[in-house]
């Protein structure tokens, strides 16, 4: 909260700062056209992608092996659903050659970016697989509780773990894609009324965990990590939790400074102040930009380390506190 606090006060200090706009176009020029697809398909596409998120989490913790593997092949399928997407539908578009007019020029990297994380989760989707086909040989029953225990997370930490890591992972190239759209686009407001409503229901899930972790604190973290390694997965889990906070909190800020409205679902609020050229510029250039890398960063780092203790260092308890 301490870098919300910072983030918030360093925007306010970046508001006089109109002279950027000549290398950051982020200025509040929004027409108020809000127009919505017949029928809410926005809507029910948001809802679909929760929907998912919640079965993978609630399949992944599941009792029985099979069901897990049902989990995992699961989010197999909605990895390579996200590589189809941009490799069937993104790249036939003609927008990546022809994208929205850069508004600084850091935005020329966003196709590459793009690809990359196609092809990151054509990757995921084929070790997932992998995963659940082994673990459709696995017996083992998984008897969790409710709360945390001293060397494991409950049923209530993993499922919001879950839930908001499916959910936080799918607004990155969404949010991406939605800001190359060019204005004038049958489907560009859709992207963002899914993007916007998926990101009003990661805010909630993660004040959920943080009130969940007061109520059944953490486990202990994994004791053969090294005193560095404590140190860095402390800043590592802080770092993320702040940015889940960070992103949908300063998107929000700055779509109402934008003179845009906030999409939850089917309903449409705001903007709750007016617009405002500097603002839009500060949040932006936080939401957009900088805490985007951050999470990049945070969330690179995370894996990685999980995936180096529990493969090179043979922490094999490392993934069972919270798959196991």
């Amino acid at each position: 909260m301490r870098l919300l606090m910072s983030i918030g006060v360093l925007a306010w200090i970046l508001q006089p700062a109109v002279g950027l706009a000549e290398t950051i176009n982020l200025a509040a020029s929004a027409s108020g056209e809000t127009e919505r697809i017949e029928g809410h398909l926005d809507s029910l596409a948001a809802l679909a992608i929760l929907v998912s998120a919640i079965v993978v989490a609630g399949l992944l913790n599941a009792k029985a092996a099979k069901a897990r593997a049902l989990g995992t092949a699961t989010a197999a399928f909605l990895c390579a659903a996200v590589a189809g997407w941009f490799f069937l539908f993104v790249m036939n578009t003609g927008i990546l050659e022809n994208p929205k007019p850069n508004q600084t020029p850091l935005d020329s990297a966003k196709p590459a970016l793009l690809l990359g994380q196609a092809v990151v989760a054509a990757a995921a989707a084929a070790w997932l697989a992998l995963v659940a086909y082994r673990q459709l040989h696995d017996s083992n029953v998984l008897m969790l509780g409710r709360e945390n225990d001293a060397d494991r997370y409950g049923q209530v930490s993993r499922f919001l773990h879950w839930t908001i890591a499916i959910l936080f992972i799918a607004l990155i190239p969404m949010g991406i894609f939605a800001s190359i759209i060019p204005e004038g686009t049958s489907f560009r407001n859709a992207y963002y009324v899914v993007h916007k409503t998926i990101g009003v229901v990661v805010i909630g899930l993660v004040f959920a965990r943080l009130v969940w972790n007061r109520l059944s604190p953490r486990p202990a973290l994994d004791a053969a990590l090294k005193p560095t390694e404590r140190r860095v997965a402390k800043f590592a889990h802080g770092a993320l939790y702040v940015a889940m906070v960070a992103v949908p909190i300063t998107g929000f800020v700055m779509t109402s400074f934008h003179g845009y409205p906030t999409f939850f679902f089917a309903w449409e609020f705001g903007p709750f102040w007016g617009s405002s050229d500097s603002a839009t510029i500060a949040w932006g250039s936080f939401h957009k930009y900088l805490l985007p890398t951050l999470v990049y960063l945070i969330l690179g780092a995370h894996v990685a380390g999980a995936l180096k203790h529990r493969f090179i260092d043979g922490h094999k308890q490392a993934f069972r506190r919270i798959v196991g």
